[in-house]
């Protein structure tokens, strides 16, 4: 795992871990539900999922904010995720007996994922995806509401406007027919 600090307005700290054992594209959902988060936040969020890449997501996600804090005296608080990547990396091949002296190969797939922490005062600090999701979910308060929608009532329909359909018993035998075709379509057709 490496670290280092790029010069900007803004100050980033990048932590790498490469070769690790497992695919990207299942360290991929796991790597993407903690983009843009506090990396607080993060690392709550990461001790909740029961997945081998969340440990690997740990593991490296401590080692950047310890950078960040020993290497570059960034106040742990205010690091957010700006974003983090899972490339590919080798591939171990690995071989299958089959029938007949033939082997199957396996393909064990490893990957590499990158991270950069972002430092962000809270004048400059963007809403975390918890936060967000707190927003959406609160239900706005209501007032003078009046007594029907309180109760959840529906208003009558208009008999005028419903419209039925009359089926004789030629149509009715014809659609049980054609439910039995499309249940039962075989080689024979019956």
């Amino acid at each position: 795992m490496t670290a280092k600090l790029t010069q900007s307005d803004s100050k980033l700290v990048t932590a790498s871990a490469n070769d690790l054992h497992l695919a990207p594209r299942k360290m991929r959902p796991t790597a993407n539900l903690i983009k843009g988060m506090n990396a607080m936040d993060a690392m709550v969020q990461l001790q909740h999922v029961e997945k081998k890449a969340s440990e690997m997501l740990i593991k490296l996600l401590k080692s950047a904010i310890a950078n960040a804090k020993n290497n570059f005296s960034m106040d742990t608080e205010h690091l957010y995720i700006k974003s983090i990547s899972t490339d590919m990396g080798k591939v171990m091949k690995r071989y299958f007996p089959r029938a007949r002296g033939s082997a199957f190969t396996i393909r064990r797939k490893m990957c590499h994922v990158n991270i950069v922490l972002e430092e962000r005062k809270k004048g400059k600090a963007s809403k975390s995806k918890l936060s967000l999701f707190k927003a959406k979910t609160e239900k706005p308060e209501v007032e003078n509401v009046d007594q029907k929608t309180a109760t959840n009532e529906r208003p009558p329909k208009d008999e005028t406007k419903k419209s039925q359909v009359f089926r004789t018993d030629e149509q009715k035998k014809m659609s049980t027919a054609a439910n039995k075709r499309r249940l039962f379509n075989r080689k024979t057709g019956e």
